[in-house]
This record gives C-alpha cells, sequence and structure tokens, in this order.
C-alpha cells in the first residue's frame, strides 16, 4: 500500500517576477494548480522569496500556502542562512556587475558564510511535518536528511555551451546539478534527450530518473474576437507576421534569425510580411534593436516586450508561422503551443526539438541561415504545406495537452520516491576529491551490536583560518564536545552509533572558498579534507564508506 502524502514542500524561491524564469515558471505553476486539485487531501506549502511571493498569490488554494523564506518578511533565519540565501541571489546577479563591485559582493557573502549555523536549523521542513520535498527548479536547496526529495531537470545546457554563461554561473549550475543527483530520491527530466544528458554526466542510476513530458499544448487557448485590437496595438496584421515567442538569451540564437530575415527579405519575402520577437526586455533585446536599425530592417523586426498569456495568445494564434531556431531547449514548449493554436511551425533540427515536433515542423540547421531563411520563405509562400503542418502540428499537440496525465505521473515520481527512500548507509557532502563541505549528512542503516562512526580530517596548510572546528550531531543534538583541527594538522571524530542507526550530522567551520582567497578558480564552499570515512564495529570489522587520498 502506498504511503500517504499528507505534506508536500515545494520550493519556489528560484521563482522571480515576470517572464525572467522562461517556460519552467509557466510549467511550475500550471503543474502545482494541477496538483493542487488532483490531491485536495494534501497541503502543499509553497517555500517563496519576498519579490514574487506577491505574484505567487494565483496559487492560493484552501490546502496550498505560501511561506517567504527569503527575503524581509520571512520567517526568522539563523545568520549562516541568510548568508546561503545572500550567496544564492548574489550568484544570479555577479555576472552583470562590474569587477570592483563584484569582489565587493564576493567578500560580503564569504564573511556571511562564515557565521557559525544553530544545528537545528536546517529541521524546518521536519518541524512543518513535512512528507516529501519538490524542487520544481532543480536545486534541493532545503534539502534535509531523511525527508524524500524528487527533483525536476530541465536540461543542461551550460555543459554544451558554457561560454553562454558567466564562469560563476556555470560553476553554480553545476553544483546545483551535482547536488539534485546527490540528494534527489528521483529525478524528473522534461524529455528524453534531457533525460539522456543526466544519464551521462551524472552518474546516474536509471531507475532513479524519469521522462514527464510538458503536457500542456493547450496552456494558451485560440483568442477571439479581441485579437484586432491586440493586433493593431502593436501594429500588425493577421497572417502578416512571422513570430519567434522567446526570451532574450543567447541560446535562442536571435542573432542568427535576423541575420536569416535579411536574407529572406533580400530573396524576395514579401514587402508586408515582418518577424515579431517578444520576450522581456533588457540589454540583449537593446542590442538587437540596435543590430536591426543597423541592416535597416527596423520597420519590419518588432519587439514588443514580455507579453501576458491573453496578448501572447492573440499574436500566435494570428501569425503566419512560428520561427525556433534555438540552439538548445530541454522541451520547446511554445513549439507545442503554436502546433495546439493551428499555426504552422518551422524549428531547429537540434536537443530535443526534433523529438517534441516530430514530423509536425520545418526543421532546419539553427547554425545556417541560409536554411532559416528558407524556412521562413518557404512558411510565407507554400500554402499548401502550411496547411498539412497545420494538420500535422494539432495532432501532435494533442498528443502534449492532456494536463492531467502529467500531474498523475508526476504524482507517481512523489509516490516512488516516498516509498523508495534510502534507508542504507549513506555519506552526503563530500566530493570525489575528498573536499567536505561544511555540513556532512550521514545515514546509517540500523543494526545489532555497538558501532562508532569514525570520520578521518585533514586541514591543508593553505587554509585561510587557523583552525577548524567540527561538530557531530544525533537528531541536532550535540554528540560530545567540539574537535579542533589545527591548519596543517589532521584528525580523528569519533561518534558512538546506535543500534536503529539513522541519521547523523557533522558541521565544520569556518568554511572556504578557494577563488575568494585566489587559491584558483574553483568556487565550491569547502571546509576541510576527508581522508577516510566509516563504520566501525566492536569485532573489528568495518564499513567504509568513503576512501580518499592518504596525504595532500
Amino acid at each position: 500500500m502506498n504511503k500517504r502524502l499528507n505534506t508536500i514542500a515545494v520550493d519556489l524561491t528560484p521563482v522571480l517576477p515576470g517572464g525572467e524564469n522562461g517556460g519552467a515558471k509557466i510549467f511550475v505553476l500550471e503543474l502545482l494548480r494541477h496538483l493542487a486539485e488532483m490531491a485536495p487531501q494534501t497541503r502543499f506549502i509553497l517555500l517563496t522569496q519576498a519579490a514574487a511571493h506577491e505574484e505567487l498569490e494565483i496559487l492560493d488554494r484552501s490546502n496550498v500556502r505560501r511561506l517567504m523564506v527569503v527575503g524581509p518578511a520571512a520567517e526568522p533565519v539563523a545568520p549562516n542562512q541568510l548568508g546561503k540565501r545572500f550567496k544564492s541571489f548574489a550568484r544570479r546577479l555577479l555576472s552583470i556587475f562590474p569587477g570592483r563591485v563584484r569582489r565587493v559582493v564576493n567578500r560580503l557573502r564569504y564573511k556571511l558564510s562564515t557565521i557559525p549555523s544553530p544545528a537545528g536549523f536546517n529541521s524546518m521542513l521536519r518541524e512543518m511535518n513535512v512528507d516529501l520535498l519538490f524542487c520544481p527548479f532543480t536545486a534541493p536547496t532545503y534539502f534535509e536528511p531523511g525527508i524524500p526529495v524528487v527533483s525536476t531537470i530541465y536540461d543542461l545546457q551550460y555543459k554544451t555551451y558554457p561560454d553562454f554563461f558567466a564562469e560563476a554561473d556555470v560553476a553554480q549550475r553545476d553544483r546545483t546539478f551535482n547536488d539534485a543527483c546527490r540528494r534527489a530520491t528521483v529525478l524528473v527530466a522534461i524529455s528524453d534527450y534531457a533525460r539522456e544528458s543526466a544519464l551521462k554526466h551524472g552518474n546516474l542510476d536509471p531507475s532513479r530518473i524519469s521522462t514527464v513530458y510538458l503536457r500542456m499544448g493547450q496552456r494558451i487557448a485560440q483568442q477571439g474576437g479581441d485579437d484586432g485590437d491586440i493586433l493593431s496595438r502593436h501594429a500588425l496584421g493577421a497572417k502578416k507576421y512571422l513570430l519567434y515567442p522567446a526570451n532574450f538569451w543567447k541560446h535562442k540564437n536571435h542573432e542568427m534569425l535576423i541575420t536569416a530575415f535579411g536574407m529572406a527579405c533580400a530573396q524576395g519575402l514579401a514587402a508586408d510580411i515582418k518577424l515579431v520577437c517578444t520576450g522581456a526586455p533588457g540589454e540583449r533585446q537593446e542590442w538587437l534593436k540596435r543590430s536591426v536599425r543597423a541592416m535597416h530592417l527596423h520597420d519590419r523586426v518588432i519587439f514588443p516586450g514580455y507579453l501576458p498569456n491573453a496578448e501572447l495568445g492573440a499574436l500566435i494564434s494570428s501569425c503566419l508561422g512560428v520561427v525556433f531556431p534555438s540552439l538548445y531547449e530541454g522541451f520547446g514548449l511554445p513549439v507545442i503551443e503554436a502546433m495546439a493554436a493551428g499555426v504552422p511551425v518551422a524549428c531547429s533540427n537540434t536537443t530535443s526539438l526534433p523529438e517534441v515536433a516530430s514530423e509536425a515542423a520545418i526543421l532546419f540547421n539553427p547554425r545556417i541561415p541560409d536554411e532559416i531563411a528558407q524556412a521562413m520563405v518557404t512558411l510565407a509562400e507554400n500554402e499548401v504545406l502550411r496547411e498539412r503542418l497545420v494538420r500535422a502540428g494539432l495532432q501532435r499537440a494533442a498528443e502534449f495537452a492532456d494536463s492531467a496525465l502529467m500531474t498523475r505521473q508526476y504524482w507517481e515520481c512523489f509516490q516512488f520516491a516516498l516509498t523508495n527512500a534510502k534507508h542504507g548507509n549513506q555519506l552526503i557532502g563530500v566530493y570525489e576529491d575528498g573536499w567536505c563541505s561544511p555540513a556532512l549528512n550521514i545515514q546509517i542503516a540500523a543494526a545489532a551490536g555497538a558501532r562508532t562512526l569514525e570520520i578521518e580530517f585533514l586541514a591543508p596548510k593553505w587554509l585561510p583560518e587557523t583552525r577548524l572546528t567540527v561538530q557531530g550531531y544525533r537528531n541536532d543534538t550535540p554528540l560530545g564536545s567540539p574537535l579542533i583541527i589545527a591548519r596543517g594538522a589532521g584528525a580523528q571524530l569519533s561518534l558512538p552509533v546506535e543500534s536503529g542507526g539513522g541519521w547523523y550530522k557533522v558541521t565544520i567551520s569556518p568554511p572556504y572558498i578557494p577563488s575568494y582567497e585566489a587559491h584558483g578558480d574553483d568556487q565550491r564552499v569547502l571546509s576541510c579534507i576527508m581522508q577516510r570515512c566509516g563504520i566501525a564495529l566492536a569485532d573489528g570489522e568495518r564499513t567504509v564508506l568513503f576512501s580518499g587520498k592518504t596525504d595532500v
């Protein structure tokens, strides 16, 4: 019999106002609405941050409540949790800061991260009797030992196109993915392509990761009689423009699209056909506008900005066709939305897009502008092909229209995570190279007889602090006095293990971030090096949990 999911915590702290989260936010909000309706007996606690807390009021139900955990009105937090949260938000902003400001922010977040944490702070979910943590934006930030985690994987674009991201962003995305691989009980990929990418890079057990498609193709319904008002507001005529509904991120490939549109115009594309690029305004949009003016296409390329669903739906349903030249997609929801609206589609032949579009779209190489230009001309001039694509697209979109099926599949993943949570020996918080994070979580299986958890640490001589403080806990209760390790020395921590086993925690402070000390480019939050970790039995036998280098 399935265990009951009475309370599910959902981490929505990555949600930003407006359209900054792209399609992921659209999917998450839709899924949560359906989950709340499908499981009225389950309580959903949405963990939010201040900037988006009020906007997420649309999710409120009798069984759904929001809890602000990041921001000025949040629940009281421990000092070092402020550091963690500051670091999380700072990483998102660092790439746009000038160098001097970046250094100041780095120093501040490092100081915050060195404030000690009370051992019990990471019990927030347990105190709310949470049965499962759902992380729809991947990162298991609020992971607590003993509570199963389900994380959604969208893509690993940073692995394929690291140059599209700031160095700090690549490091943060890699940490997020690795943390999800280590801590999530179940991972959910949004396409088979995303699943295969995760298996390739994550050293995962295939049974732990499932594909659940974004089945929400009917989210933007075709608009009725108000379309004309919306079109006139943007100086557009029905069936007189091609549409690219996407944010202005580098992988969306707007430069190549605009180049191709210029080529299509030169090849005879009708003079009254325009190109519309929706998406949130920003620095890249302004740069693209300047490029369009330099190409003398400013009267034919329109940038309406970020649009609410009703306006976007009107632009989709009234366009001549959707052109989607993205270099990388984990799924490609706008392709399905266009098909559901009865609009022909031309899209890239890369990553997940062939899987999603199948044979219902014109496929082109997004790196060859001539192919994109030819696809645009074909959409504009070949009425017979347009009609065939519309029919095929409607049929394809119908396969992605069952939101209830998507919701049930996620619920099955939740149930699987709840009933298949690991109960054996498990060590969380140490990297393959032996470096430890500032907090280790060790699950020890139940067994008869006296046992001891033994961990050998080394504090390298180049650490910035003269000593480290190591403290062990069980159920947030300190076990013995702190262990002090001098810089350049090693020491062993020994903790008694009860016959029932359970979760043990070890904190190591202060933390150490190599790049902040000019010790290379490593931006991980570390503490010291683990040389060995194991469970010693009374008869001398030993269960090894980790064996690293004997010297450094």
